[in-house]
């Protein structure tokens, strides 16, 4: 398998996309954690969540290939 590797463009905009993803699931739990309305609190919530497994799901990805990479070289 052939090595590729991530232009400084791609990095940057990796980076961009965990810091957007962190930020909304940040500002999400924080506007759930004000509301009073039970529907809008569990749609915040929900929304939460998603940008925290975005978060993570990126992030398992990356050290996995990064993890693999390493282990051909």
């Amino acid at each position: 398998m052939q090595n590729q590797s991530l232009s400084t463009k791609d990095a940057l905009y990796i980076e961009d996309i965990l810091a957007w993803n962190l930020l909304a699931a940040k500002k999400t739990h924080y506007a759930a954690s004000q509301c009073q309305t039970p529907q809008v609190k569990a749609e915040l919530e929900a929304a939460c969540q998603l940008h925290s497994k975005h978060f993570e799901a990126i992030t398992n990805f990356l050290s996995s290939n990064t993890q693999a990479t390493g282990q051909m070289q």
